[in-house]
């Protein structure tokens, strides 16, 4: 599965092209071109190395279909770290140890509540004070000393990029991976 993962984002790469040099409070990887129209929400994560844990879990829950459709969306993509983090909140050594039978249901749902209909844009985000995700709950936008935040009372993530245009809607990197309410128990 890695080898064929690291085949899919090596040719992913190749076809996303270089990277723009902007001053961002993320990495480098993330520093995609923002060309409207040419790559779906999948094909930018799979471009990113910043994002092989959401990528995983994506294709472990047979999302790619629906994130790759023409359907607009709005994705609130967690970073790796976001993804161990959880892990071992829940009592896994890693992200990769989440990602076996009998959890696709709760991986679902978590993921569910990374994803809006619609395009959402951070102004429109930041002055709706709340979007509705496919998992038709919440998530909650507040900001604190200067920084972005969405999540609930279980956990806020902080928004570190957004507005990064994909054919099928628009992506916004968060440091942290919010649970919904429903699926706050550990395992």
């Amino acid at each position: 599965m890695k080898k064929f993962l690291s085949s899919m984002v090596f040719l992913a790469l190749i076809f996303a092209g270089c990277s723009e040099q902007t001053e961002s409070p993320v990495s480098a990887d993330m520093q995609l071109e923002k060309r409207p129209g040419e790559l779906s929400i999948v094909e930018i994560a799979l471009a990113d190395t910043n994002f092989s844990n959401l990528v995983n879990a994506v294709l472990y829950t047979d999302l790619v279909g629906a994130l790759s459709s023409n359907r607009q969306l709005t994705v609130f993509a967690p970073v790796n770290a976001a993804f161990d983090s959880l892990a071992w909140a829940l009592g896994f050594a890693d992200f990769d140890s989440v990602l076996v039978p009998g959890n696709e249901a709760l991986v679902t749902t978590v993921l569910l509540y990374h994803v809006a209909p619609g395009l959402k844009y951070a102004k429109n985000v930041l002055a709706s004070g709340k979007v509705i995700t496919l998992l038709e709950q919440f998530a909650y936008v507040k900001v604190m000393d200067g920084n972005a935040y969405i999540g609930n009372s279980n956990k806020f993530a902080r928004i570190l990029d957004t507005d990064i245009r994909a054919k099928n809607g628009v992506i916004h990197v968060i440091d942290n991976v919010i649970v919904p309410m429903s699926s706050a128990s550990t395992k």
